[in-house]
């Protein structure tokens, strides 16, 4: 009996790390790639970078509903994906998406303005990403593994299902301290950054 659970852990095993660094590797790869284009520094790259770091100078009430609409609304989505099929796909897509978001992020950063950039690139995803990266790695293996069992046809279990909502509910508490992070903080420090490096 015990070496049958083990064996049923590991079909059930969600490599969260590996997919988040294949991720990571391919956006840090792409914009390396397409740097040579003649377009590049004056229009992608730059609208990008212009575009993320506006989104970090609202202030009030309208960037907090942004962001908790925007968070909050992936947040549900995947939750109640994972009580489907379709939970599979998309713990595995979200979390290659948020690595190849975060090396884009970097690598375009410092393309653009070296490695005064790739600080400012890092300081638009500190201190969120340090709870959101944990977050997204323990939701997305609870969405996985509850998922699967649904795909192999193995159906609801009550037991199951409330372990699996108590899950998403606490991870759901940490995923907001990160929202007020990165609401309240990081746009700060990426002012103190910005202010004290003089890139633009």
């Amino acid at each position: 009996m015990k070496k049958r659970s083990v064996l049923y852990h590991r079909k059930g095993y969600f490599p969260a790390f590996w997919i988040f660094l294949a991720g990571f590797l391919a956006g840090v790869l792409i914009p390396n790639l397409i740097w040579r284009l003649e377009w590049h520094q004056k229009t992608v790259s730059s609208l990008y970078l212009i575009g993320t770091f506006a989104d970090k100078t609202e202030e009030g009430y309208g960037y907090l509903a942004q962001v908790f609409r925007t968070r909050g609304s992936f947040y549900l989505l995947a939750a109640l994906c994972g009580l489907s099929i379709f939970g599979v796909p998309l713990a595995v897509a979200s979390v290659l998406f948020a690595g190849v978001q975060t090396g884009f992020l970097l690598a375009v950063s410092i393309l653009q303005f070296g490695l005064q950039g790739g600080i400012v690139g890092a300081s638009l995803l500190f201190p969120q990403y340090l709870v959101y990266i944990p977050c997204l790695f323990y939701l997305m293996a609870a969405v996985y593994s509850r998922s699967l069992e649904i795909w192999r046809s193995r159906g609801f279990f009550p037991g199951k299902v409330s372990g699996y909502v108590l899950q998403v509910f606490f991870c759901g508490l940490a995923y907001t301290a990160g929202i007020l992070l990165e609401v309240l903080l990081n746009p700060k420090i990426v002012e103190i950054v910005m202010r004290n490096l003089k890139i633009f």
